[in-house]
């Protein structure tokens, strides 16, 4: 054997060694990256005899990240279905340069990519062409939470011995088809981030990330989960915005059900959308858009602008658009996931840190990447690189109670939608999450957990996304997730907290459900209010703390008011002027003019929406305020409105007809038996109460529909208001007080109740009102009037009261503090006379020291009070 010295050995070993780095590694030194895995899209093809369609291969390494490798392409039967260097996919056999397609017959093969030891494969399947693609009716709705499985056939009707009329079935040698919906909040895949953590992939986990303040065992939530990278719309629709719909613009030619297609959307890179007529030749303003590509990003600032082309319908020009931004973006996010994730140091949150699924949501097709951080028990904000994987789940799933269609693809072939429907919800009850309580006394920030059991039209129990609404925001507060909410006290008063199922969030283009009950919440302590009184003959507006009862500093007015409304919410009081609308801003004490003119006739009870009636335009319009935007227009000037507790729709009366006016829905007219005088709606929202004292009537309806439900007999009723307590309603019937006595609603769309009248003489004679208050506790109502008292009427003991104001004089306007302790009114004589709701006499006579152009004593002839 022939030996080497000790030095040429060890020269011959660091040799080898070297020979070894360098096969492991590139020129410039770089680590040559290796697949671990590759996953193929499609994972199956279906291709028509000749078609060409790519399959594109991506490869990840051992630590899950994407990497740049060389692919390896092969066919099990070349002759069938032959497959380039590049992966194109031949439904047939490529020429020698891979460009010429030539048919060889029906079947199915194999293509299989590789690289290194990795490998993955696709069927393929090659079959005649398919012409069309039906997808089959389904006869009866699933209850939310069902996996469906639809059923398609394709059809040849070229091909010779097929034709229209007698279509060749070639749904056996197709493959597998596509299956979607026209709304992803109501039906969409499956599929969402899998809960359950990997020991391969570490998945699902926290990799990088966002903003933290906390220490270590405290959490960040994570939600907004997104195949990541730029900006694009968000497809899911935002309570608060009402966010993405359709406002106005394009020639349109159709039918009601037709849609239109959007795209070019001002400012995003391939973002699309369909907007459906729901009428001919019209699409309503507030119609949802649904989003079918949220783009590709390139959004800095939300679309306003869309191109508009044909979809069913024929569609052409601009469309202007209301829409909103997501924070990532990518391929079909999952909507709904929600995880948290625990600080492991102060401030820090380690990488690789395992997710809690919290909800694993829907509608995935590509793991998401990206996610929102938000504040848990620590304070965090930006957004966090994730690992994930979808779960195993496959096909759609019905995700919320609405009405959709259903369409299925194949060889690049769509079908024609067919309707689909997630049952209804049937019935909404709501109370203590621990009992059935539904009335709690709460202290300042104290919180009662609610819960909703919600009932389908299959009777299936369900947890579906219920619009949660306090009535009374000064009062408490409310939070919501889908079927549960909390209560927050705020201040002293009582407030009326419903939950409804209501498009777009729930029974999606279906009839609202409101809740059979309502919740009372009773904060104890005097409301720290603001009154705030104006007359029509003065350009300014005067603020008086119910605390001091001290006039405030006066606030410069730029038009002369016509009326004044006050947010439940606390922050904002409106005047309505025939030189445009008013808007004071408490927390920064400024004016702001509004774009349109009019007399404001109420506001709903989160402050969003102002209901305004224009003489001059012949105009009703419902405005809201966040978006800066006119939602819907009626013609005709209403003379009365009342806004739905769930702050989405308002019914105003114009004429002798009762118009709704509202989100996503058509503006909707409905004849009544006569002329009306007043209108309300009760705390559930299910019911609107008219009445007509040329009638002498009290027409009772359903909210959803506007059908007519009973009509009760009375004298001369005008001015009406609901009780916050959901019992019934008031009506003021001079001389008398005609109390309402309505039973629990029950039922779908439209919902029955049983009602009766019982009327009160209220000991004051002929008098005319003018304005009817109810207290929030449900204990009390107060009768403003052309006499020199006020009427009060106790609910609890049934007993009417004349409350002598001082002086003698007649009041005009007046408002209630928001734990009804103290009514305010506005009178002849120049002041503000306040009255106790306990000695019920009046106290206090306060000098607003509203003066003309001429610098005139005037009346405070307008007065409201603002809740805090």
């Amino acid at each position: 054997m022939r030996q080497c010295s000790a030095a040429r050995c060890l020269a011959a070993l660091l040799s080898l060694a070297a020979l070894a780095f360098i096969a492991g590694c590139s020129s410039t030194g770089v680590k040559t990256p290796v697949a671990a895995s590759i996953t193929l899209s499609p994972s199956s093809l279906s291709l028509n005899e000749g078609q060409v369609l790519a399959i594109t291969a991506t490869a990840v390494d051992y630590s899950g990240t994407t990497v740049a490798v060389d692919f390896t392409y092969s066919s099990s039967n070349p002759a069938l279905a032959s497959i380039s260097s590049a992966g194109a996919v031949c439904g047939g056999q490529f020429d020698s340069n891979s460009i010429v397609c030539s048919p060889n017959g029906d079947g199915q093969a194999t293509i299989t990519v590789t690289s290194g030891s990795a490998k993955a494969s696709a069927t393929v399947y090659v079959h005649k062409q398919v012409d069309r693609v039906v997808i089959q009716p389904v006869s009866e709705c699933e209850s939310m939470g069902t996996v469906l499985n639809p059923v398609a056939n394709a059809y040849n009707t070229t091909a010779p011995g097929c034709s229209v009329s007698a279509p060749c079935d070639l749904t056996s040698t197709v493959g597998p088809f596509s299956f979607g919906s026209g709304d992803a909040t109501v039906v969409a895949s499956a599929a969402g981030i899998d809960p359950h953590f990997s020991s391969s992939t570490n998945s699902p986990t926290y990799v990088g990330g966002g903003t933290i303040s906390g220490t270590k065992g405290q959490t960040c939530n994570l939600t907004d989960f997104s195949v990541g990278g730029g900006t694009g719309i968000n497809p899911t629709f935002d309570q608060q915005t009402k966010s993405p719909t359709y406002v106005s613009g394009g020639a349109i030619s159709g039918s009601a059900g037709q849609t239109c297609n959007l795209s070019s959307f001002n400012g995003v890179t391939g973002a699309t959308a369909v907007v459906t007529l729901s009428d001919t030749n019209t699409i309503t303003t507030g119609t949802r858009l649904t989003i079918t590509s949220s783009g590709t990003g390139g959004g800095s600032t939300a679309p306003t602008s869309a191109t508009l082309s044909n979809g069913t319908a024929t569609c052409s020009g601009t469309a202007t658009v209301i829409t909103q931004l997501q924070t990532t973006v990518g391929v079909d996010p999952v909507i709904g996931a929600t995880a948290t994730v625990t600080l492991t140091g102060s401030n820090v949150i380690a990488s690789g840190t395992q997710l809690n699924i919290t909800n694993e949501g829907y509608g995935a097709v590509a793991a998401p990447t990206t996610a929102t951080l938000s504040s848990g028990t620590a304070t965090c904000s930006g957004t966090a690189s994730v690992i994930t994987t979808l779960n195993n789940t496959t096909g759609l799933e019905a995700q919320n109670p609405g009405a959709t269609s259903l369409f299925a693809s194949v060889a690049g072939v769509n079908s024609v939608g067919t309707p689909f429907t997630v049952c209804p919800v049937q019935s909404i009850v709501v109370h203590d999450a621990n009992s059935s309580n539904t009335y709690f006394t709460l202290t300042g920030g104290q919180t009662q957990n609610l819960v909703a059991d919600v009932l389908d039209s299959k009777g299936a129990t369900i947890k579906p996304n219920l619009t949660w609404t306090s009535s009374q925001a000064g009062a408490a507060s409310v939070t919501s997730d889908n079927a549960t909410a909390s209560i927050i006290g705020v201040g002293p008063g009582t407030t009326s907290v419903t939950a409804t199922c209501i498009t777009p969030n729930c029974n999606v283009g279906l009839p609202p459900q409101y809740s059979y009950d309502v919740v009372l919440a009773a904060v104890a302590g005097q409301s720290p209010d603001t009154v705030y009184a104006a007359s029509t003959k003065s350009l300014t507006m005067v603020p008086i703390p119910v605390l001091t009862n001290v006039v405030g500093t006066a606030i410069t007015l730029p038009n002369y008011p016509n009326s004044i409304v006050a947010s439940p919410a606390g922050s904002d009081v409106y005047l309505g002027s025939a030189s445009g609308v008013m808007q004071y801003n408490t927390t920064s004490a400024t004016v702001t003019t509004l774009g349109f003119n009019g007399k404001v006739l109420g506001i709903s009870a989160d402050g969003s929406l102002l209901l305004v009636a224009d003489p001059v335009t012949n105009s009703t319009y419902l405005y809201d305020i966040s978006l800066g935007a006119t939602l819907a227009t009626a013609v005709g000037p209403a003379t009365a409105g009342a806004q739905t507790p769930d702050n989405l729709w308002s019914m105003s009366l114009i004429g002798q007809t009762m118009v709704r006016l509202g989100y996503t829905v058509p503006v909707t007219t409905t004849n009544l038996n006569a002329i009306p005088n007043g209108i309300d709606i009760s705390a559930q929202g299910s019911l609107t109460y008219i009445t007509s004292n040329a009638g002498h009537s009290v027409d009772i309806r359903s909210t959803c529909d506007q059908s007519d439900l009973q009509t009760l007999t009375a004298n001369n009723p005008t001015l009406i208001g609901h009780l916050p307590n959901g019992t019934g309603a008031v009506a003021v019937d001079a001389p008398q007080l005609d109390l309402i006595n309505t039973t629990q609603p029950t039922g779908s769309c439209p919902t029955l109740a049983s009602s009766s009248l019982t009327g009160y003489d209220l000991g004051a004679g002929s008098f005319n009102p003018q304005q009817l208050l109810v207290s929030s506790g449900s204990s009390r109502v107060w009768i403003v009037t052309d006499q020199t008292s006020v009427l009060t009427f106790d609910l609890t003991t049934n007993t009417p009261t004349a409350v002598p104001l001082a002086g003698g004089v007649i009041a005009y306007d007046g408002g209630l503090t928001l734990d009804g302790s103290q009514l305010y009114v506005g009178t002849i004589d120049g002041t503000v006379h306040r009255i106790d709701s306990s000695s019920l006499t009046d106290v206090q006579q306060i000098a607003p020291g509203l003066k003309d152009a001429n610098s005139n004593a005037v009346t405070p002839d307008l007065v409201t009070v603002l809740p805090k």
